[in-house]
């Protein structure tokens, strides 16, 4: 609304003087004949007044010439200078005609094809099948992310190719692609010499992104904006934050890709303690185990362990249990309760490390998670039932629990607007509860209802 008032005073501004009439007649019709603004504009037999209104906004001196001639860059430049700088000479232009700008049909044509053979040389980078379907689909369908390609073109086809030639050769050189993990900067620095060439908000990042979800698929929307970017990049092999984003575990150990045990997850997992797994710890495995499974194994849990351990294990035939919990003080009592079990906290809402960590359990693994009883907590329920399917067990999704750990708090009208998309019958009953008391449940109040078997 605020880009529309502005639109309409400096409109205002430009129909109240003729002699923008006159400069704007020929803007159009360079942008015709060129298919883009540029060159300079000479106008002749101008009255005094409308010299010094010209003088005024370019903040020249045209008094005392007879022909007045303006450069495009220092047209650009007056705009930039005006109250008016938000918009360019196109958008001013397009509504002081009402109609968009057009082109000569030569131009338009010319332009066409210069375009497309552009186009065709850069598919001719592509060396694997899946990078050039990529592309082809995205410059033959104009899907998202071709206005990036067309903007880039249109200001500069040079640095266009040049981005294209980087982002082809990152797609083709994936980590994924060789079973690896790499930090954004480090691959980043390999590929363009640039650590920062693919930062957020760059074009080559938007494209990496872009081929990300054409190849793998949408990151999980539950995820933050962007929580749902590194998951991509995560799928791709790459990580951008591998140290902040981690999940809390309990009996947990996990194996590396010689087929060895982890020694330091080992260690929390022998002592019975605690620990925040990182994303980069995560990435340098292949499988997370219980200790419970080491045990069955007859694998050595002594200091020298790792001896016996580099050997794969067939736990094909076997089915345990990891518990897994929204709140950490939940976490806390319940691994001080059973401490024989294994653990996971998601501390809330669920962060990649947590998903990673989940996904490197074998299929044999059944889950069982326990949240709290709101809006955002039925999300985080119904959006890992739908990931893990079978292998995942609402813990203690009852009526009869809702109804013991109901507290005081009531659930704002626009908080329970978000249970519209609580659709799986596992959680229909706790939704119903939630819509006729308004209420919340949290799992501090139903401690004792968590009964490992």
């Amino acid at each position: 609304m605020q880009d529309k008032k502005q639109l309409e005073e400096a409109l205002s501004y430009f129909q109240k003087y003729s002699v923008y009439e006159k400069l704007f007649f020929l803007m159009k019709q360079k942008y015709a004949s060129l298919g883009r603004l540029g060159g300079t504009f000479e106008l002749r037999g101008l009255t005094l007044e409308e010299q010094n209104t010209l003088s005024g906004f370019m903040g020249i001196d045209f008094a005392k010439a007879s022909a007045v001639k303006i450069s495009y860059a220092k047209l650009k430049a007056a705009l930039r200078r005006s109250r008016f700088g938000i918009f360019t000479w196109e958008e001013i232009l397009t509504a002081y005609y009402g109609v968009p700008l057009s082109i000569n049909k030569e131009v338009r044509l010319l332009q066409k094809e210069e375009k497309d053979a552009f186009l065709k040389s850069c598919l001719s980078i592509c060396t694997e099948k899946n990078v050039k379907a990529w592309l082809t689909g995205l410059l033959s369908n104009q899907a998202n992310g071709y206005r990036i390609i067309e903007k880039q073109f249109a200001s500069d086809a040079r640095a266009l190719l040049k981005l294209l030639h980087h982002v082809i050769d990152a797609l083709e050189h994936l980590p994924v692609k060789y079973s690896q993990r790499q930090l954004l900067p480090v691959f980043s620095a390999e590929i363009t010499g640039n650590p920062h060439y693919f930062d957020d908000g760059t074009s080559a990042c938007n494209l990496l992104l872009n081929y990300g979800t054409y190849r793998f698929g949408q990151a999980d929307a539950k995820l933050s904006g962007i929580e749902q970017r590194e998951s991509i990049l995560y799928q791709m092999g790459i990580i951008k934050d591998d140290l902040s984003n981690t999940c809390l575990a309990y009996g947990i150990t996990g194996r590396k890709e010689n087929g060895c045990i982890h020694e330091g997850l080992q260690g929390f997992a022998n002592e019975r303690q605690a620990l925040q797994i990182t994303l980069n710890t995560l990435s340098q495995l292949t499988q997370l185990t219980t200790l419970d499974e080491a045990r069955h194994h007859n694998f050595s849990t002594g200091r020298h362990g790792s001896q016996n351990n580099c050997h794969n294990i067939d736990t094909s035939h076997q089915n345990f249990k990891i518990y897994i919990l929204e709140n950490p003080a939940v976490f806390s009592y319940l691994t001080k309760k059973y401490p024989l079990q294994a653990f996971l906290c998601t501390t809330g809402q669920l962060k990649l490390a947590s998903y990673a960590a989940m996904d490197l359990f074998p299929e044999t693994y059944t889950f069982y998670y326990a949240g709290d009883f709101d809006p955002e907590g039925l999300q985080i329920a119904q959006s890992l039932k739908k990931r893990y399917g079978k292998r995942l067990i609402l813990w203690n999704y009852t009526k009869e629990h809702y109804k013991q750990a109901m507290s005081d708090l009531t659930v704002p009208p626009h908080r329970l607007k978000k249970l519209d998309k609580i659709d799986i019958p596992e959680l229909l009953e706790i939704k119903q509860c939630l819509l006729t008391e308004t209420r919340a449940a949290y799992q501090e109040r139903m401690l004792d209802t968590y009964i490992v078997e």
